[in-house]
């Protein structure tokens, strides 16, 4: 999920496939962030994560084909529905209830948002 939310929300937002994230400076810190926002929240609600979960994920995505694309970003090119609320949504209102700061994912759920219904 910590890999997951990341990716889904900022290959959809930046309409990119993840190497063009990984290799820009500024979409790949914005990727970092959402993962440790992510396990932060998973450690809040008690998930054992090692501290260096985002660092391995981020080592695990540079493995993957940079032409991958989120099954999000297919969908909003297609103009379906949107799993924003689940993903993305789901880290920054869980964090908020926690008092946890979310800022990455709630910027991408809220740019999202307008594309959710399709």
């Amino acid at each position: 999920f910590v890999f997951l939310a990341a990716f889904s929300g900022m290959t959809a937002v930046a309409r990119q496939p993840l190497g063009i994230i990984l290799a820009d400076a500024d979409l790949r810190r914005a990727f970092a962030s959402a993962m440790a926002e992510t396990a932060a929240l998973g450690r809040a609600k008690g998930v054992e994560l090692s501290g260096d979960v985002s660092e391995r994920l981020m080592s695990f995505a540079g493995g993957l084909p940079a032409e991958m694309k989120s099954s999000m970003l297919h969908d909003l090119e297609k103009g379906k529905r949107l799993e924003a609320a689940w993903l993305s949504g789901a880290v920054s209102r869980m964090s908020r209830e926690l008092g946890l700061a979310a800022p990455v994912n709630s910027t991408l759920y809220a740019a999202l948002k307008p594309y959710a219904g399709g």
